[in-house]
């Protein structure tokens, strides 16, 4: 089997895997808790606080839910913006080959270290510097067949 891609990520690509990151770990949970602390702050005490206080709270209201990724998004657009070349990705019986404009490279699978797999986005890990992102729109479908096959070709060297 043969899985071919050729793509550059844009900041939408980089803006989802960051989210996904985010909210896969338990940074949502602190993120959801200060969120509905701060409706309940607000609700208790808007009409008897200082509108310094208040401009104070609707800042901390919109930190995670508006704030937050809007910061994000601006992050994923110079990564983006630095992204100046097409990555092209191979994974066969050999292992993962990757183009980046001149260089050519061969990870074998004895060599591979890791996959991320994330809903709608898989990372491939070919060593501990580089990876790979690799959202639904590269993938057209085939998450879960790359994912089973680069665990299948993995763990059989």
């Amino acid at each position: 089997m043969k899985y071919e891609y050729k793509y550059r990520n844009t900041a939408g690509d980089f803006f989802f895997f960051n989210m996904t990151n985010i909210y896969s770990q338990w940074t949502a949970l602190v993120n959801i808790i200060f969120t509905a602390a701060m409706v309940v702050l607000i609700a208790s005490r808007w009409s008897d606080s200082h509108i310094f206080f208040q401009g104070i709270m609707v800042v901390g209201l919109l930190l995670f839910p508006v704030i937050q990724p809007v910061c994000i998004y601006l992050k994923s657009s110079r990564q983006a913006e630095s992204t100046s070349c097409d990555t092209e990705l191979c994974f066969d019986e050999a292992g993962m080959h990757i183009r980046v404009q001149n260089h050519n490279q061969l990870i074998k699978w004895k060599d591979y270290k890791a996959t991320v797999n994330r809903p709608f986005v898989l990372v491939p890990v070919p060593d501990g510097k580089h990876a790979y992102i690799l959202t639904e729109r590269i993938l057209k479908g085939q998450h879960r067949d790359l994912y089973e096959f680069i665990n299948g070709a993995s763990s059989r060297n």
